[in-house]
């Protein structure tokens, strides 16, 4: 009976260092699982700027409402402008404040004036813009074709040669 004793002994400190050695795999997995999710918490909270990023000054009010315009002066080549208002992003381009952006305006109407070959297109916002087409030169295939006395007519291509 002392060796069945034994036995049950033994094997309930199996048990018990099983059980401890479970139980501290499962601790360390949650404390690398804790120390992970903190990691990637703090790693989410990094804030970038604007300026950080573009190595200028961003500016805002509502004083650059259209490109073209110098005030407010004093600004760095590259310094970035954004109208409170609107919205709208101006740059700084050493001279004056000019969009960041185009606008992509419709097309309302157009006009070719044949007399002076410029061609006239009026877009969605009352701007119309002009193009000289006096430079674009026509390229035609000159061919005649000639009745002849006796009933047969003589045709003449681009190259000058006769059929």
């Amino acid at each position: 009976m002392t060796k069945e004793f034994l036995k049950v002994k033994l094997n309930i400190k199996s048990m018990k260092s099983q059980t401890t050695t479970t139980l501290g795999n499962t601790i360390k997995f949650i404390m690398v699982l804790f120390t992970l999710l903190i990691s990637g918490i703090t790693m989410a909270q990094t804030t970038v700027t604007l300026e950080d990023q573009c190595n200028c000054e961003v500016l805002q009010g509502t004083d650059v409402s259209a490109p073209g315009v110098t005030t407010p002066a004093g600004a760095d080549l590259g310094d970035l402008y954004v109208n409170t208002a609107t919205g709208t992003i101006y740059y700084w381009n050493g001279a004056t404040w000019e969009l960041t952006s185009t606008d992509d305006q419709q097309l309302q109407n157009f006009t070719f004036d044949a007399s002076t070959n410029i061609l006239s297109l009026e877009i969605e916002n009352g701007n119309v813009v002009t193009a000289d087409l006096s430079s674009l030169k026509l390229v035609e295939a000159l061919t005649t074709v000639v009745a002849n006395t006796d009933g047969t007519f003589t045709y003449t291509d681009e190259d000058g040669v006769e059929t």
